[in-house]
């Protein structure tokens, strides 16, 4: 008996003092077709060239979960697609590992692709579309979907104060180059929200993207502003979904890698792979991204075979501002919050 407690209690040393088993490299992204195409190109080609097994996670951008984490000390994701101004409030509060530009090369990026935290990853948008086989015509502009009367139904905005403030404004008449100059003012803000409040009972919010094409092609919402990508992916397949790029609302998401990770060194070595221009072009034969590496951004070839690319139409949209949303975000984010519980 003596020997047999002798050997339990070595057995139970013995698993104490074994390090916790380390988990699998595991990054977080936000779902849908890019994603699809990022793990075959991107997480699964890293795992091929280093024998690193990689798994991925989907989110929805919620920055909270990421807070908790690190607060908890329980770090579940290492490497995670964030938006900008996200980035830069998480980065300031301690949520984001500096980047190792000693492993990723900084000056592969376009300019604005790099921050403290974070290494540019796709340009993305969202912009109005509708299913011409159900309705021929629709709004042309943000001023007509607003218009319920001339364009009943159902429509679909983003659940969140950014993008649906500046859509509310330009619907209301401010022109794109003065949105954040007047949504910097109450009077701006109060003039964006009752400008909603003439649509709010036609409105479906959405929280994931995959939301509005879902939405729209089965009739429940006639029309929609989404991501680009997905809807001109969406058409690539024989949707009949016009992309109205004088709607398109712009910015880049970036990788990052959480606080704290325990694979924070390998995740740094990942990021690199993964805004290198050799996985960017294989992704870019399967998926119209709109790469934050200069190489694949301003090749011809790949700008000619996705004329859906963000870099393509820059020019006819509006910018995200990230200093703005950095400064206002959690303030407007609240009031949307509030007002949208009524």
């Amino acid at each position: 008996m003596r020997y047999r407690s002798l050997l339990a209690g070595v057995a139970i040393v013995a698993g104490l003092a074994l390090p916790a088993m380390a988990r699998e490299l595991t990054v977080v992204g936000f779902g849908g077709g890019f994603q699809d195409n990022a793990r075959k190109h991107l997480f699964q080609g890293y795992a091929t060239a280093t024998g690193t097994k990689v798994v991925d996670d989907v989110y929805n951008g919620e920055v909270a979960r990421i807070a908790a984490m690190v607060k908890a000390k329980d770090i579940g994701w290492d490497v995670v697609m964030v938006e900008a101004p996200e980035l830069v409030r998480g980065c300031q509060d301690g949520l984001f590992e500096r980047m190792d530009w000693s492993v990723v090369h900084k000056d592969k990026f376009v300019p604005g692709g790099t921050t403290t935290c974070g290494a540019g990853a796709v340009g993305w948008g969202v912009a109005l579309f509708w299913d011409e086989a159900r309705t021929p015509v629709g709004p042309k502009n943000y001023t007509e979907l607003f218009d319920v009367a001339k364009f009943p139904g159902k429509r679909v905005l983003r659940s969140g104060a950014k993008m649906t403030l500046e859509i509310a404004l330009m619907a209301d008449g401010v022109a794109p180059g003065e949105v954040y100059a007047a949504l910097a003012t109450k009077a701006g803000q109060d003039r964006a929200f009752a400008k909603l409040d003439t649509v709010k009972p036609t409105v479906i919010w959405w929280k994931s993207g995959a939301q509005p094409l879902q939405l729209v092609g089965s009739g429940e919402a006639a029309y929609a502003v989404g991501y680009v990508g997905r809807t001109a992916n969406a058409a690539k397949d024989g949707a009949k979904y016009p992309l109205l790029w004088n709607t398109l609302l712009y910015s880049f998401d970036f990788w990052t890698v959480v606080k704290g990770a325990p694979n924070a060194t390998e995740g740094m070595k990942l990021i690199e792979y993964m805004t290198d221009a050799g996985p960017l072009r294989a992704l870019a034969g399967d998926w119209a991204v709109s790469p934050a590496t200069k190489a694949v951004a301003d090749d011809p070839t790949i700008k000619a075979k996705n004329p859906g690319m963000v870099a393509n139409h820059a020019g006819e949209g509006l910018s995200i501002d990230t200093d703005f949303w950095v400064q206002y975000g959690d303030d407007l984010e609240k009031r949307f919050a509030a007002w949208a519980a009524r």
